[in-house]
């Protein structure tokens, strides 16, 4: 007798393992980045208290280099005779973790490895250039533009999204309104019954059958 054939599955199966690798990457990524962004301004109060603490309380002649500093930083007058009060600075970007960037390497190195596509939102949450993870506001910024003739009054449909990358200064635009192509089965199915739809024809009835005269 001839051995009996194993029924064969979906074919997804056997790649668990790596979409479950790729899963635990993308997680620790997210995990390592968003502890990077919740601590920086405890680190900075640390690192005063450190200071402080090395160089004990300041003296007269500090008291007074530091009260000759904050004289000179009163607000002047230009020749419009506005005030020019000097503004707080803020950081720019918050800083990538190095560790968070390695694993979304990796990650992506798997995915090609193994040439297994990565969801959508993984893919556009990681930054081409330099791998590092896109967070609106901290790691990246987001903004919407409209560069048609029109504007976003006459054409709502060409807004286009840009992230911009804070570490590298890599750009991505993402159209909003794009209509999108239908994917493959969803063409040869419509296809198909566009097929069918013409196929069934009506029959002429003998009645329609116009009559033949032949000649003797």
């Amino acid at each position: 007798m001839a051995k009996a054939k194993t029924q064969r599955g979906s074919g997804g199966t056997g790649q668990s393992h790596i979409r479950a690798r790729v899963a635990f990457l993308y997680r620790a990524s997210t995990y390592l980045q968003s502890a990077s962004v919740s601590n920086p301004s405890a680190k900075c109060n640390t690192n005063r208290t450190i200071q402080a603490s090395n160089h004990g309380p300041p003296t007269q002649k500090q008291a007074q280099g530091s009260e000759t500093v904050t004289n000179d930083k009163t607000p002047t007058t230009d020749a419009t005779g506005e005030s020019k009060q000097p503004q707080p600075t803020h950081p720019k970007y918050v800083p990538v973790s190095k560790l968070s960037r390695h694993l979304a390497s990796q990650l992506r190195g798997v995915s090609l490895k193994s040439q297994q596509r990565l969801s959508r939102d993984i893919k556009r949450s990681i930054c081409k250039r330099c791998d590092s993870l896109l967070i609106p506001n901290s790691t990246c910024m987001e903004t919407v533009e409209n560069a048609s003739r029109g504007g976003p009054e006459k054409k709502p449909w060409a807004d286009v999204r840009v992230v911009r990358c804070n570490s590298c200064g890599y750009v991505k635009r993402y159209p909003q309104t794009a209509k999108r192509s239908l994917k493959l089965a969803e063409r040869r199915r419509s296809k198909e019954v566009g097929d069918a739809g013409q196929t069934v024809t009506s029959q002429p009835t003998t009645a329609q059958v116009p009559a033949v005269h032949v000649a003797r």
